[in-house]
């Protein structure tokens, strides 16, 4: 029920057939462009307005979940060619369900309030992150593509990796490099929260280490869930997955989810119906009401939303640690999967619901120690 990409799928590929995402010129410039020292440019005075107005509007629209995930969609809905954001508002859409499951009554009973609240910490901790380092980078292409020439220099202003500044130069001038866009932007954000959440010494100990999590991981409780409309009904595919702390895992989960969900015709136009149908509250039930209830005097479980549950988080300001120092450790993950066939997952979604209730009864043997 924790975290935001992860592996060990449950659905796998229908061939080893693996996609190269640039051609060997592509590959040529942009190990050059990486080796190059970062330009220093001092910003104008029209150009420093320009990035005050891309922290405040990122600023409002990290405030929480939420926010956050229909922030995604609604650039995506503008930008349709920046695949990542449509992904990023998915799996954020289950980070907010991760988070609320803490005070859903299929959990909370397995839990104290103290450990429910460190993992929200850093679920909450997660997904605000690489909505800070990502979504300048997505409002810095809206400008670039509006005044139609890079403006890619400025993204070390928002201490993004000097990774992302070539691979946004290249999608700029050529928008078929959807796929190496998506690719770049998974590394680029599951190597920034290693490098400034999960290398945390208190988290590592609290959340990583600990035995709730250790447990859930291998009862296999862990689901990426992508609820999509066919005909008047709503289905679950998605991926099962495990090993959260491996960053090598993380990356290629991201790169599985991608596939599934815009490589099958009918999970991303019927995601994207749902998406614009259902708004995020938090909550299961937005996907699965016959299940679940945001209310809590329901006869069904108890899934509260994200407002409910949880109070606004405040995040102290970081500057982040920089991660990007080797280009051969980057090299290996610039290809997909050709296919990943949708699995039906509202059955091992129930299924890890029964398990769960069935286990309740041992949260005091397991869960408080």
């Amino acid at each position: 029920m924790f975290g935001k990409w992860f592996t060990g799928t449950i659905s796998n590929p229908q061939n080893n057939d693996l996609v190269k995402l640039w051609t060997t010129t592509e590959e040529k410039q942009l190990k050059k462009e990486w080796t190059n020292s970062p330009f220093n440019h001092s910003p104008s005075l029209k150009e420093k307005d320009m990035l005050a107005k891309i922290r405040t509007k990122t600023a409002s629209l990290n405030r929480n979940n939420v926010t956050r995930t229909q922030a995604y969609l609604d650039f995506y809905l503008k930008h349709p060619e920046v695949h990542w954001s449509f992904l990023a508002h998915m799996v954020s859409r289950n980070g907010g369900w991760n988070m609320t499951d803490l005070k859903a009554s299929h959990i909370s009973t397995l839990i104290s309030y103290e450990k429910a609240s460190i993992l929200f910490r850093f679920l909450e901790k997660a997904n605000h992150l690489i909505f800070q380092d990502a979504y300048p980078q997505l409002l810095l292409y809206e400008k670039s593509k509006n005044a139609g020439r890079p403006l890619f220099y400025l993204l070390s202003e928002f201490h993004v990796s000097p990774f992302m500044n070539p691979i946004w130069t290249l999608f700029l001038k050529d928008n078929t490099k959807k796929e190496l866009l998506t690719v770049s932007l998974i590394i680029n954000e599951q190597n920034f929260i290693e490098s400034n959440l999960l290398q945390n010494a208190y988290f590592q100990q609290k959340v990583l280490s600990s035995l709730t999590y250790q447990l859930q991981e291998k009862l296999g409780f862990t689901l990426v869930l992508f609820p999509y409309r066919k005909a008047s009904k709503t289905l679950l595919t998605g991926l099962g997955v495990q090993q959260f702390s491996n960053l090598s895992n993380r990356i290629e989960i991201g790169k599985k989810l991608y596939v599934l969900l815009f490589k099958n015709a009918d999970v991303l136009q019927g995601a994207l119906g749902f998406s614009k149908e259902k708004s995020h509250t938090g909550s299961r039930e937005d996907y699965l009401p016959a299940v679940f209830s945001s209310k809590s005097d329901s006869s069904k479980i108890y899934s509260p939303t994200i407002d409910a549950a949880w109070a606004d988080f405040d995040h102290p300001s970081i500057v982040p640690v920089a991660w990007f120092h080797n280009i051969e450790e980057v090299l290996p993950f610039f290809h997909l999967p050709s296919t990943l066939e949708p699995a039906d997952m509202e059955k091992t979604h129930l299924y890890n619901l029964m398990k769960l209730t069935g286990i309740s009864e041992l949260h005091g043997v397991f869960f408080d120690k």
